[in-house]
């Protein structure tokens, strides 16, 4: 990548994160780079191929994110809600804007389609591998944890939009919530070991005498 094409991402990532992207046009963003429209256009003809831009790599920041690549499964597990909304969070014009974007780009909703089942099967691999370990129940309903990741993502989507109906901008208490939330969603799901595995990974969390 280019100097000037990183200065574009950069400057258009912070004026749509401030500012929303329908009130962010590429005149505003060229002259947030000190560049001429047309010099812009040489790099993105649209503000949509900007918008672009940011999803992929957004994207190709979560796709680091393994739930099954440290040798403590269960930490790794937890520790990638946390890891996810810091990236969410550096990119939150896209979760504030969710689904103006992807009602309006077709290759973003169809790519989020394809990325939303990986993450599911990801997801649900990892819960069996818990439960092999004995940190996670088995199933008691159909499609069980199928339904707690689907809650998870739509809490992911929709977190930051929550917010901000209530407060005027978002802070970065807001990561730490939403990690808190999501570890907790989960915990009636532990057994016994996995309950002791939790109060150990977040004691800060733990009312005294309520491990098990």
């Amino acid at each position: 990548m280019n100097a000037t094409k990183g200065k574009i991402l950069a400057a258009s990532l912070q004026l749509f994160n401030t500012h929303g992207i329908s009130n962010v046009s590429l005149r505003t963003i060229a002259e947030g780079v000190g560049i001429s429209v047309g010099n812009l256009q040489y790099h993105f003809k649209k503000r949509e191929a900007i918008v672009e831009a940011h999803y992929f790599a957004l994207v190709k920041k979560i796709d680091a994110i393994v739930f099954l690549e440290s040798e403590d499964v269960f930490k790794s597990f937890f520790n990638s809600a946390d890891g996810l909304i810091h990236m969410l969070f550096e990119y939150h014009f896209f979760l504030l804007d969710f689904t103006t974007i992807i009602r309006n780009n077709s290759k973003i909703k169809a790519h989020y389609s394809e990325v939303s089942k990986q993450r599911e099967i990801a997801f649900l691999d990892s819960i069996q591998v818990l439960i092999a370990e004995g940190l996670f129940r088995r199933e008691a309903l159909h499609d069980e944890y199928l339904s707690v990741f689907k809650r998870i993502e739509v809490i992911s989507n929709f977190w930051f939009s929550s917010i901000l109906i209530q407060e005027d901008t978002l802070h970065k208490k807001a990561i730490k919530d939403y990690s808190s939330l999501v570890s907790q969603s989960l915990y009636p799901y532990l057994t016994d070991l996995g309950k002791d595995r939790y109060a150990k990974l977040f004691p800060n969390q733990m009312v005294s005498g309520s491990q098990t």
